[in-house]
């Protein structure tokens, strides 16, 4: 089971390569799937690779971040 943050990083980042824009969409959809069947943890770790796609696709820094 992933959970941690290079993990999520990872899973997004494939989660992009193969699904494009409708990355989050599937993450989302396996978060929710998970929830249903019970796994707290498994729908935990699936929204923050939804958050995570989502933020890697975003074309705005997120508040409070620099560019170096």
């Amino acid at each position: 089971m992933m959970g941690s943050q290079s993990d999520i990083f990872r899973t997004a980042n494939l989660m992009i390569e193969v699904y494009g824009e409708m990355a989050a969409i599937g993450a989302f959809l396996r978060a929710d799937q998970l929830n249903t069947h019970g796994d707290t943890r498994g729908h935990a770790c699936w929204l923050e690779v939804a958050r995570t796609i989502v933020n890697l696709l975003s074309k705005s820094r997120p508040l409070g971040t620099s560019i170096h």
